[in-house]
């Protein structure tokens, strides 16, 4: 049997595989699509293993909007074993209201790596659309087992928050691929990832050829992007950093609260006259340190996670960036190749207009000839791929302006709630630690009220 800790545990013992596999597909029809992959065995964990967990209670609020039209949620992991590979599956249930669509809803199961190839094929697809970033392939918080119970949630939770991105966004929304990842049977699915797609409309000129040096061609608005990318970057970096390091001395102050505290509790065992405020301040120090103990817990939901998302989304930005520039390069390179060859041009042909220079030979003028055949042939060529370059070049220019304006306003909710959240544990932290003296002092004064009536 597996550790406790596990999300799915798989458990064989003494059985028959087969009943086994018998019972999990009579528990799986209680399910529309709880259904296991062909030749795997799985099972399912409980419903209540999961309905406590105050994240995914709210994926279905993120992302199934009753005024989209495209909704998407992902739940239910299960966990596969195979005869290679042991591996997890989440269950995608799609709500849908568009034309395309010959259905309302759909729910299939995709792995991990069913996600990556999405991604992967988004990208080749609108390489000047800002696609969202994955989460990590194996590591989310911390060194996390991939199978504990842990990990799974976050990066359910990580896959929720990349697919709300996917179809909110105008063009991503509308792919093919999407549209067969989140519709597609197991084994189509599994044929459409092995097909080599072409799209027709695809108009990516070739960038074997292309010299990274540098762009001449400045664009003020894309420089200050870069720019501001670089300092949000450098800056979010340096708050994690200091964050992660207050995170550790918090865990170590823990650790001394947790030896103070109980000082106090056996000093008032020998100090009857100051038993009460003894045992006081031993009971304030447990809640500080209590307190302490949530904030450190809670410390990688609130800052840590989501800290780490967003730096992930600058890197796609950034990169989404350095595609725009490489095909301006292109662009650039093919109007020098271009200017060249008109200079070439010019020269041979003014060289060939002097005929009254006697050391002016016959093979010479036909070789000329020939050169300037050749021009005559390349330089259309070179000026169909000068304008096709730059069609493309202004297509991609919209598309990422239009990104990175839609960008900037969730950029902007993203921290503000990370700041938020932080800001509210950080007030329901003190705002404990004044509740504990608060209440210490009272009682103190309260004793002492008493004490001295008696008297």
């Amino acid at each position: 049997m597996t550790s406790a800790s596990a999300v799915l545990d798989v458990v064989v013992e003494n059985k028959d595989i087969s009943s086994i596999l018998k019972a999990n597909r009579d528990n799986d029809q209680s399910s529309i699509c709880s259904g296991s992959l062909d030749n795997s065995f799985v099972q399912s964990p409980s419903f209540e293993s999961f309905s406590t967990i105050h994240d995914i209670e709210n994926l279905a609020e993120l992302n199934m909007d009753e005024n989209s039209d495209l909704c998407v949620k992902i739940d239910n992991p299960q966990k596969h074993l195979e005869t290679l590979e042991t591996y997890i599956t989440f269950r995608i249930t799609t709500k849908v209201a568009r034309i395309e669509f010959p259905e309302n809803e759909y729910c299939v199961r995709r792995r991990y790596n069913d996600f990556i190839w999405l991604r992967q094929k988004l990208v080749e697809q609108h390489p000047f659309c800002i696609v969202p970033p994955l989460p990590g392939k194996h590591t989310l918080m911390g060194q996390l087992d991939r199978y504990s119970k842990e990990f799974i949630l976050l990066r359910m939770k990580a896959l929720n928050l990349f697919m709300f991105r996917i179809v909110q966004h105008p063009i991503l929304s509308c792919s093919q691929q999407l549209f067969s990842f989140l519709t597609a049977k197991p084994q189509d699915f599994v044929a459409h990832r092995k097909q080599k797609q072409f799209d027709p409309n695809s108009r990516t000129p070739s960038l074997s050829n292309t010299s990274l040096i540098g762009v001449k061609i400045r664009h003020y608005e894309f420089d200050k992007m870069k720019s501001y990318l670089n300092a949000l970057s450098d800056k979010l970096n340096c708050v994690e950093k200091i964050s992660n390091r207050i995170i550790r001395e918090r865990a170590e102050f823990i650790t001394e609260l947790n030896s103070f505290h109980p000082i106090f509790t056996t000093w008032a065992t020998s100090e009857p006259e100051l038993a009460i405020i003894l045992q006081g301040i031993g009971h304030a120090l447990e809640r500080m340190s209590s307190s302490q103990n949530i904030l450190v817990q809670n410390y990688n939901n609130t800052m840590a996670n989501p800290m780490k998302d967003f730096l992930s989304y600058i890197d796609v930005v950034q990169d989404t960036m350095k595609r725009r520039e490489t095909h301006q390069q292109a662009y650039e390179n093919a109007i020098e190749e271009l200017n060249k060859k008109h200079n070439q041009k010019d020269k041979l042909v003014a060289i060939s207009q002097n005929q009254d220079n006697p050391s002016f030979q016959l093979w010479k003028q036909k070789n000329y000839d020939e050169q300037l055949e050749k021009l005559g042939t390349y330089i259309p060529q070179l000026m169909k791929k000068v304008e096709a370059n730059q069609d493309f070049l202004e297509c991609a220019n919209e598309s990422l302006r239009s990104d990175l304006e839609r960008w900037q306003l969730e950029k902007q909710e993203c921290i503000k709630k990370i700041l938020l959240d932080f800001v509210n544990k950080q007030i329901e932290y003190e705002q404990s630690q004044v509740n504990a003296w608060e209440q210490i002092t009272n009682e103190i004064t309260a004793s002492f009220t008493i004490n001295n009536n008696s008297n």
